[in-house]
């Protein structure tokens, strides 16, 4: 996807404000920067990436006189990490999905900023609360605190001005005060996650089914809390995704039966299989509901189940952009030339890269997304997206006109269809050429083509991720890991015992890694199927 803009790169005449550092400060020639306001909305690991490479990333000379602003609804940094201290009854929604036994489904190290490491002692797979204090401790390492609005809700934008210049005047709740406040602001960066509206299929008869005994019912996974309110209930859960996966496992302990339902997957016939799930039993895609019964897409049924969890994900809404006119709703998403943000739920467009918008109300550079990829590493893919958003806004020359970044995405998009993909379908998702990491190269070597390698953060002569992040997502390494803790706390910490740096736990996860197949090996344990890390369904 970069390929095409890449082979232009080098040849682009561009004042880079890089090349101010070779300047002596005395110089008539030195250029202050001018005056930027920044607003971010959202505090979780998109929000707080973004805040931290905008003020420590770039050159000092280049934000001195910048105003940089991030509004969070919530009490603290941490987003879906942060639990909900009273959370409420459907069909009201909770503050985050987060339920008290949330284990990361990957080893901390890969979610990472580059060499800021969580606190030495964190077990690999990190209960929630780990989580959300590398987050604080994001804030408090480069004193960004001051910079935060906490309690603060955005519930409207608008840009005011033109296609080549304006603001954009952003409506600001202050929960607290009870107050609305309106500010102005150049750039507008949108970090707020997308795992607040719970997706929920329809399907044919399901509330007829409900209705039809005393105890049926059915929840999406946001709501879920406690496995222990199922015990003795017969429970479906459905979707393949880790949310689906997670609380099929939790539920198995307590559930007279537990079923998980995953549908075939579209589009991606070279996947591995889901992981089979211990105690419960995997049944295909629903079909429908009748009165008594659930019908599978192989036409088998079941007639005892109690409760249908739904782990099928979240829609793609922005409130306070919808609201300012700034994102329409529509059931297709469209397919050639487009001017105004759209989503049908799943999918944002035009959007350049997941990351830069490309609507045609205000100029490029001017509204940006971190954090729209999913089933990604967030820290990481969240940084290289902090990183293009960062360079871009301090000097706009690095920017393609808004015709070439369109012209990119269609290539994408036809690409995905090319390979039998909807792009509207697929969303976010980041599939091919590479994946996730070949996603964050890409991004990053947009800014290495154009002169920024050796910046902080942008790599000299190599490609921004590191290899070992995708090469640790592997099931050995998490049932090693299990096979540590079952041990005994006191194995845990021999294992974690002067584990410090990145690169410390790099090794030991090689070392885990290793550990592992040996003993899996002489056990005459191994599965193939297992080993591949868990891909959500596409």
């Amino acid at each position: 996807m970069l390929g095409r803009l890449a082979l232009v790169a080098l040849s682009l005449v561009t004042f880079n404000y890089a090349h101010l550092s070779q300047l002596d400060d005395q110089s008539p020639l030195r250029v202050e920067p001018p005056a930027k306001r920044i607003a971010i909305v959202g505090a979780g690991t998109a929000g707080v990436s973004v805040l931290k490479t905008l003020l420590v990333d770039l050159p000092e000379y280049a934000t001195q006189r910048w105003e940089v602003v991030l509004y969070e609804q919530r009490r603290d940094v941490g987003g879906v990490w942060l639990p909900d201290l009273n959370p409420p009854h459907p069909p009201e929604l909770p503050e985050t999905p987060l339920y008290a036994r949330l284990v990361t489904n990957t080893p901390h190290p890969t979610m990472t900023h580059p060499q800021f490491p969580f606190r030495p002692g964190t077990p690999l797979y990190p209960h929630h609360p780990h989580v959300q204090q590398y987050h604080t401790d994001l804030i408090n390492n480069w004193n960004l605190s001051s910079h935060l609005r906490l309690n603060h809700e955005v519930v409207e934008v608008q840009w005011i001005g033109t296609p080549e210049s304006g603001r954009w005047t952003v409506k600001v709740k202050d929960i607290l005060r009870n107050e609305y406040l309106d500010s102005e602001f150049d750039h507008l960066i949108i970090a707020n996650g997308h795992n607040h509206f719970p997706f929920e299929p329809e399907i044919e008869g399901k509330d007829a089914w409900v209705k039809s005994a005393v105890n049926r019912s059915t929840l999406h996974s946001i709501f879920y809390r406690d496995p222990q309110s199922f015990t003795g209930q017969n429970v479906l859960v459905v979707g393949g995704g880790a949310s689906g996966r997670d609380i099929a496992q939790q539920i198995v302990q307590f559930a007279n039966s537990t079923y998980a339902s995953v549908r075939e997957r579209v589009g991606n016939p070279s996947a591995p299989p889901f992981p089979v799930i211990p105690g419960a039993v995997t049944k295909p895609g629903i079909r429908w509901f009748t009165q008594d019964a659930i019908v599978f897409e192989d036409n088998t049924t079941l007639t005892h189940i109690d409760t249908v969890i739904f782990g099928t994900g979240y829609e793609q809404r922005i409130p306070f952009l919808t609201e300012g006119g700034h994102l329409s709703l529509l059931p297709e998403c469209p397919t050639g030339p487009q001017a105004h943000l759209t989503t049908n739920l799943r999918y944002v467009r035009p959007v350049y890269e997941h990351v830069l918008s490309l609507d045609t109300s205000y100029p490029v550079g001017s509204l940006y997304f971190i954090g729209l990829p999913i089933f990604v590493a967030n820290a990481i893919s969240d940084y290289a997206q902090a990183l293009f958003t960062a360079h871009t806004i301090a000097d706009p020359s690095l920017l393609l006109s808004r015709e070439e970044f369109f012209d990119d995405l269609l290539h994408e998009e036809a690409r995905l269809r090319a390979d039998g993909l909807d792009p509207g379908y697929v969303g976010h998702r980041i599939v091919g050429e590479g994946g996730a990491t070949g996603y964050q190269n890409r991004l990053v070597g947009y800014l290495q083509a154009r002169g920024l390698a050796g910046q902080p953060g942008i790599p000299r002569g190599r490609p921004f991720t590191d290899p070992w992040r995708s090469e640790y997502q592997g099931e050995y390494l998490r049932r090693g890991w299990t096979r540590v803790e079952e041990r005994g706390e006191e194995f845990v910490r021999e294992w974690l015992e002067g584990i410090e740096t990145e690169q410390q736990w790099v090794d030991m996860m090689a070392r885990l890694t290793e550990w592992e197949k040996q003993h899996e090996e002489e056990e005459g344990t191994y599965d193939p199927h297992a080993q591949a890390y868990s891909v959500p369904e596409i």
